[in-house]
């Protein structure tokens, strides 16, 4: 029997999206839903804060908006924006001239796997505190302790939500310290095997269809 679920934290990519990264609209029905029986939903990706913001501007599905893996924790209801982790002025300092594609963005670094020695070798040289973060062939470079679990932490702590009462959904390896936070882990079909070796459910459906499994059975128990 599945415990009371007070709140649902969702990853974005390939979890709320198909493979296309095309968002799924049965999901986000199923999420607005969710809300109307008073379940918070949490919305957790390693994308920037802007583009989150987006997805949920005319949908209005979304409780608390957690950005950059964990390090960005927003209230799209009063605009309210924390920053996780420290050092930060000093990490993006770091990247700001490597002489390869990276992404300084408003906490944390990103690049692609190919670039990973390139990423250790400038850690090294700078000697930064740091986490790396690996999801699929992204490469995340974080302050030290911040992810998605201290991310969905910092947002169900805002809206005085146990984490006994909060179901996490993910497909990717980053999900794993999303799955942290979780009373329930939940991991879509298309997910890592990882992932669903982790999880208490696996869903049937993959995608955005997942997700709204996931929610139906919330509703039909």
């Amino acid at each position: 029997m599945i415990k009371k679920i007070e709140a649902i934290a969702s990853d974005y990519d390939r979890t709320l999206t198909d493979e296309s990264l095309i968002l799924s609209e049965k999901a986000v029905f199923s999420l607005k839903s969710a809300r109307k029986d008073g379940i918070k939903v949490f919305l957790v990706s390693g994308r920037k804060l802007p583009f989150l913001e987006g997805v949920n501007k005319n949908r209005d599905f979304v409780d608390m908006i957690i950005a950059e893996n964990g390090a960005v924790v927003y209230d799209p209801r009063d605009g309210r924006k924390i920053l996780l982790g420290e050092g930060l002025e000093e990490l993006k300092a770091a990247f700001s001239d490597a002489d390869f594609p990276v992404d300084v963005e408003e906490v944390i670094v990103a690049t692609t796997i190919d670039y990973l020695e390139d990423v250790r070798e400038i850690i090294e040289r700078n000697d930064l505190s740091v986490d790396i973060e690996l999801n699929r062939d992204d490469v995340m470079i974080m302050p030290p302790g911040v992810n998605k679990c201290s991310g969905v932490m910092k947002a169900a702590e805002i809206c005085g939500i146990d984490r006994q009462h909060l179901a996490c959904i993910g497909d990717a390896e980053n999900d794993l310290k999303l799955f942290a936070a979780a009373g329930i882990r939940v991991a879509v079909a298309n997910a890592v095997q990882r992932l669903k070796d982790e999880a208490d459910i696996v869903c049937s459906a993959p995608y955005g269809d997942g997700v709204s499994e996931f929610v139906q059975s919330l509703q039909a128990g």
